[in-house]
Order: C-alpha cells, then structure tokens, then sequence
C-alpha cells in the first residue's frame, strides 16, 4: 500500500515555512469570501450592475464592496507570487513567516476599515492599511531580490 504525504513532509526545509502559507491561504479565503459577499451586499439593492462599470461613490456601501475585492483580487498575486519565490529561494523563514503575517493582518484591517467606510477617503486608516500590507509585500520582494543576488 503507497503511503500518501504532503509536500511539506516530503521536503522538510518547507515546514518552517508553514505560517507563511497558512497566512496565504487565509488571504486566499478571504479574497473568495469577498467575492462571494458583493452579490448580496453591492448588487440586491441593484445600485450596481454586474458587468458594468462601477458606480457611486465611497458614501454607498455597494461602491467599496466591490471596491474592497477590486483592490484584494489587484494584490493578493503579488503577495502571493513574492511568497512562493521567497520560499522557493530558501529566504530566512522567521523573516517571512512575519512578514505574511503583517501583510494578512493589514489586508484584513484594510476590509474591515474600507467596508465600514471609516475615516478619509485618502490619508485615513484604510490608506495605513493598504501601505502598512504593501510594505510587508514590498520587504518580502526585496529579500527575495537580496537572496538572489
């Protein structure tokens, strides 16, 4: 009987690695999570139209719905490929393990300040946000840089 096991027992080195890629793949569930929320929270009250473009302003809660998973589904393939190359190249896990870490806990505060529509439209908490998880991604591509070089 052939006995089943996972890439990361197969390849030990990978399970040092192991938060960064449950940090991924939450990132992952929350992106799905998001798309599946902007039928009933941007398209019941039919403010918006599928297929269309995106209507409104920041005052509606359809607009940063949509808004929300428009800028998730824009960076989740950066993280996410910086991630893979980062541990692919062997960079230092601890390093990375927090750095996806930060980076999910930003996106989620980014989801959360955006959808509740709280402060500035620019400069206001869902600005930190999105530059505190950018920064994290950011680091993450120059150890990748700096491990290849």
């Amino acid at each position: 009987m052939k006995s089943t096991s996972t890439i990361i027992e197969s390849v030990p080195h990978l399970a040092a690695y192991q938060p960064a890629l449950l940090a991924l793949a939450i990132l992952c569930l929350v992106v799905l999570v998001q798309n599946f929320l902007t039928a009933p929270l941007a398209y019941i009250k039919e403010q918006q139209a599928p297929g269309m473009l995106l209507g409104g302003d920041h005052s509606m809660l359809s607009f940063r719905v949509i808004r929300t998973y428009q800028n998730s589904v824009e960076s989740l393939p950066a993280f996410g490929f910086t991630l893979v190359i980062a541990i692919l190249i062997g960079v230092n896990a601890l390093l990375l393990n927090w750095l996806a870490a930060i980076h999910v806990a930003f996106r989620l505060a980014f989801w959360a300040v955006y959808y509740s529509g709280v402060g500035k439209v620019a400069g206001g908490p869902r600005t930190l946000c999105f530059v505190g998880g950018l920064t994290a991604n950011i680091v993450i591509a120059v150890a990748c840089v700096y491990a290849l070089l």
